[in-house]
């Protein structure tokens, strides 16, 4: 799955947002809603040698994610792996060009999304 086809596959959920807020990494997103700017996931690049495989780094996505559900994914995929630079319990990386389908990956997306919308939705304000 490709950066395009991630930021398409979260404007259907509506309310979902992006931005680079990192002033020297304009290459990393941020996956918020919009409403709360909370994360629910991130598109990063990370480092070769997380992976064991030397230099240069590779685009990845980062979301939040059930530990039982992380620890069987990752027996399964080995693109799955404990967050880079999150909560390893809470969050996994997904490398995209691994053996995780791009349906799964649309999936984790999603319940990342839904795992980080706000317990009670707020009320609007008076007026």
């Amino acid at each position: 799955m490709e950066r395009g086809e991630i930021f398409r596959e979260i404007e259907k959920f509506g309310g979902a947002v992006y931005d680079h807020p990192f002033e020297e990494d304009a290459e990393t997103a941020v996956l918020r809603h919009a409403h709360t700017r909370r994360w629910f996931g991130v598109w990063i690049r990370v480092p070769k040698r997380y992976f064991g495989e030397g230099e240069g780094g590779e685009f990845c996505l980062n979301v939040k994610c059930p530990p039982d559900l992380s620890a069987a994914l990752r027996q399964n995929y080995a693109a799955v792996l404990p967050a880079w630079h999150m909560n390893k319990l809470h969050w996994v990386t997904l490398r995209l060009h691994g053996d995780l389908p791009d349906g799964e990956i649309a999936q984790l997306l999603r319940l990342s999304y839904d795992m980080t919308l706000p317990r009670r939705q707020p009320r609007p304000p008076f007026g």
